[in-house]
């Protein structure tokens, strides 16, 4: 079985996750912090999808909206992740703990990034709420729940990259390569609820 994990994205750069080259990857930003509470990257197994949901902030695109969702292809340590040829180009500032082995980052190939443009969650996922609002994260949901919101996504839109990033970050130009191609404004496939 997937679990699906939903977390705030308090500050879309487009750095964490990052959408970039043709991969979403999350690698910074739902790391344990104390070292003993795990957390999403911790946690989660390929297959498994991540969805990031707006914050209050500025920053990030507003609450009842989705930044991102990714199914998890690929789990590599931080080591694997900032020596793999596919990643060199959003390594940026690399922290000193990149090198520890104990620490991953999720890769996709399969994912949905809106950035500025985050649609709103449609109405039937507002029953139970997807949201997950303050720090940590939410993953105790229904099997069948999970199924049918990726059945909604993967019906609605056309996998990549929807919007460009909430706000700019100082150092975005690393991040976002030539290669970033943002696709036409999400476009609704089902004619129920758009």
């Amino acid at each position: 079985m997937r679990t699906l994990y939903s977390y705030v994205v308090q500050h879309d750069f487009g750095l964490s996750p990052n959408p970039s080259g043709g991969f979403c990857t999350l690698a910074f930003c739902k790391f344990s912090r104390d070292g003993v509470t795990p957390n999403i990257v911790e946690l989660a197994r390929v297959e498994d999808w991540i969805v990031g949901t707006g914050g209050k902030s500025t920053l990030s695109a507003g609450h009842g909206r989705l930044v991102y969702a990714m199914r998890v292809t690929e789990k590599l340590t931080l080591w694997d992740y900032f020596r793999d040829p596919r990643f060199r180009v959003r390594d940026g500032n690399v922290p000193e703990f990149a090198g520890e082995t104990d620490m991953f980052a999720l890769v996709s190939d399969h994912f949905f990034y809106f950035g500025r443009n985050a649609p709103r969650f449609e109405q039937r996922h507002l029953k139970h709420p997807i949201e997950k609002r303050g720090p940590g994260y939410r993953s105790r949901f229904s099997q069948e729940f999970s199924d049918d919101f990726v059945s909604w996504l993967e019906d609605t839109y056309e996998p990549g990259v929807h919007g460009l990033p909430s706000a700019e970050h100082p150092n975005a130009r690393w991040a976002w390569g030539e290669d970033c191609q943002v696709r036409r404004p999400p476009r609704c496939r089902r004619k129920v609820g758009c």
